[in-house]
């Protein structure tokens, strides 16, 4: 039963060590000590990101124009162990927005929206800085572990 725990525990590890792929929002997390950010490589508007993580951990920035940066200091106390992180944001193509409910009145043809898109992923935190993925080294969680 431990080993089965550990086996599903490394697996969703590495599915959840990077970007997922069929995300459509591209840019590059740029990652500092303690800053989340993001280099975006398209036109893009409306950004919110959001970081959560552990012991209740979650912040939120938004902006119109740029890509938003989160400092985990600013929002107080946080603890090493792993954080997600999702950008979101609006691209300048319209989509046509249906109404599900007839309610008897006249119909109004709804006004588009924009297309909205977003990339998340996962970062680690230890003794109090962020990990740059390229620096992590693997590690072992059992018994024989030294």
């Amino acid at each position: 039963m431990h080993m089965t725990a550990l086996g599903l525990a490394a697996c969703l590890a590495a599915g959840l060590a990077g970007p997922c792929w069929a995300q459509d929002l591209k840019a590059t997390p740029r990652l500092s000590d303690t800053q989340v950010g993001f280099d975006p490589a398209g036109h893009y508007g409306n950004y919110t990101l959001t970081v959560t993580g552990p012991n209740k951990f979650h912040a939120s920035a938004s902006s119109n124009t740029g890509t938003p940066a989160i400092d985990l200091r600013r929002f107080g106390g946080y603890d090493d162990g792993l954080y997600n992180y999702q950008l979101s944001g609006s691209t300048e193509e319209k989509v046509a927005v249906r109404s599900r409910l007839n309610n008897g009145r006249e119909t109004r043809q709804a006004d588009p929206a924009l297309k909205s898109v977003s990339i998340s992923g996962t970062f680690a935190v230890k003794g109090g800085a962020i990990i740059k993925p390229s620096a992590a080294k693997p590690t072992r969680h059992d018994k024989d572990a030294q």
